[in-house]
């Protein structure tokens, strides 16, 4: 009985003894941890908190609703600062010798629940390492970090949104944070992470806006829904606001998966590895007014904007699924654009390098596109050029089959005040390129052919062109496939596809007009 007395006296005495030495390391913590803080030069904020709960036996502390402001006045703060607002911030595996020799705060783990984050706008621009990294690394070192249901905004100087994105959810594992790592590219080394978030809003400059749906990422992997990126201003503002001809983007993209990636840098160099992107129904419309003037810089083709990249970019395989694409050209706005409609659109890309990096023979990228153009008739493409190519060599070759003429009218209409009826059985072509010109074939069958020219303001017809025009005309090409050579030269301020398209109306003019009038058009 006398010892069992004394055993039970000897447990309440080590229970009396913990729950002193908590209170006690808990008072000690709970005074020593803001002046710890408060005291860090190299950290530029102020932190505070309602309450903290402490518990030695599992060394761990719950900070509740604490709030993050920087240390300049508040006028000053506003101005150019970070607030943060959290609902609690949770620490495991706790260290009380880092806390109490090197007033250091050494954890295993830390987890941000329900961070509300606002950075403001500043003249100087935000830098990861000096703002975020260097200041908490002299305050506070973990194994990994999580962050739950958070939401972040940036603001600028009118208080309006940069960036927002709602309900975070980020997880950063085996964190290392060290003199060495700060002057890396990267400067944290880490074992993985996964982030999340459930929208996301971005202001792109003065043209676009965009936003996400949902993102969900981790080290190797990427998705991304219901992707945006709308103009700010209507055609006509638009057109108003620039001095050069430019191209005005609506692009939505319903889903974008990356399955497997590796990144990183190697000798300060990015790179960028992907064996396969995926975008899945992408809606893509590219408009040009022709009133502002012409841009006359020299426009770069496909090999030489990839030789361009300055990272190591390598994606194996791009696939565009179920896509609709559209061009429109306006002469004027007293007339309706000129559309080019690409539907079902299917497109794999196959070898996207950029040289850096790559010591050895780069393979061709190849595009090969299936479509129907003008939503009616089938139209397939295959594209190849090789990149370290300083002449941009490129092959295109295409076939087009069945198309009304009178469906292309929503081009010839506006563009050339024409409008045809017959049909195109079969259109070929085949277009060997460099940055300087262009040779090859181009083959048509077509039947029934027939034109109608229109006034300037294309709303009468100009009945006697319209006669002309039918009698220079050649109907049909009597069941044959007519096929003839072409040559261009290329404009070098115009895009690839003025190319083509010059490559194209040539061809159509050798084979639909007879040689006398084709050479003086």
């Amino acid at each position: 009985m006398k010892l069992f007395k004394k055993i039970a006296i000897g447990i309440l005495g080590f229970v009396i003894l913990l729950v002193l030495l908590n209170f006690g390391v808990s008072r000690y913590v709970s005074a020593k941890l803001p002046t710890i803080i408060k005291e860090q030069k190299g950290f530029p904020y102020n932190l505070n908190y309602k309450k903290l709960d402490i518990n030695i036996l599992t060394g761990s502390f719950v900070m509740h609703d604490a709030y993050l402001a920087p240390k300049d006045t508040m006028q000053e703060a506003v101005k150019n600062g970070i607030f943060g607002q959290i609902k609690s911030i949770s620490v495991n595996g706790l260290s009380l010798w880092q806390l109490y020799k090197n007033n250091r705060i050494k954890v295993s783990r830390v987890v941000i629940d329900t961070p509300e984050i606002i950075m403001y706008h500043r003249e100087k621009k935000y830098n990861v390492e000096d703002d975020i990294e260097k200041p908490f690394k002299n305050v506070i070192e973990t194994g990994s970090l999580e962050v739950r249901h958070g939401n972040f905004k940036m603001v600028d100087a009118k208080k309006n949104p940069m960036l927002k994105a709602s309900n975070i959810t980020f997880e950063l594992n085996k964190i290392t944070v060290d003199s060495a790592t700060v002057k890396e590219n990267v400067p944290v080394r880490y074992r993985d992470y996964s982030f999340a978030c459930d929208s996301l809003f971005y202001n792109a400059g003065p043209f676009y806006n965009i936003t996400l749906n949902k993102i969900t990422s981790t080290d190797s992997t990427l998705a991304i829904h219901n992707f945006s990126m709308i103009p700010k201003q209507t055609r006509p503002q638009f057109v108003k606001a620039i001095s050069k001809e430019l191209d005005q983007f609506n692009l939505q993209v319903n889903k974008i998966t990356v399955p497997k990636a590796d990144w990183g840098f190697v000798n300060n160099v990015l790179y960028v590895h992907a064996p396969e992107v995926t975008l899945e129904k992408v809606f893509a419309n590219i408009y040009r007014s022709k009133e502002p003037a012409d841009d006359p810089t020299r426009k770069k083709l496909y090999s030489e904007l990839l030789r361009s990249i300055k990272f190591d970019l390598k994606v194996e395989k791009l696939l565009l699924k179920n896509s609709l694409i559209e061009y429109e050209e306006q002469l004027t706005f007293s007339r309706p654009a000129a559309k080019v409609v690409f539907s079902k659109f299917y497109a794999t890309i196959a070898n996207v390098y950029s040289p850096v990096n790559k010591k050895d023979k780069l393979p061709a990228t190849t595009i090969d596109v299936q479509c129907l153009f003008m939503k009616k008739a089938p139209l397939s493409v295959k594209w190849s050029f090789n990149t370290p190519d300083v002449s941009d060599a490129f092959t295109i070759a295409g076939h087009l089959q069945n198309l009304k003429s009178e469906d292309a009218n929503p081009v010839s209409k506006p563009l050339m005040n024409a409008e045809t009826t017959g049909n195109l059985k079969d259109v070929q072509f085949v277009l060997n390129g460099n940055r300087e010109r262009a040779t090859g074939t181009f083959a048509i069958k077509y039947e029934d052919l027939k034109v109608d020219i229109y006034k300037k303001d294309g709303k009468k017809k100009n009945k006697l062109i319209s006669a002309v025009g039918n009698l220079l005309v050649k109907n049909d090409t009597d069941g044959d496939l007519k096929k003839v050579n072409v040559a261009v030269e290329r404009s070098k301020d115009k895009s690839v596809f003025n190319f083509l398209w010059k490559f194209v109306m040539e061809g159509l003019k050798q084979t639909v007009l007879p040689k006398v009038v084709g050479k003086n058009i």
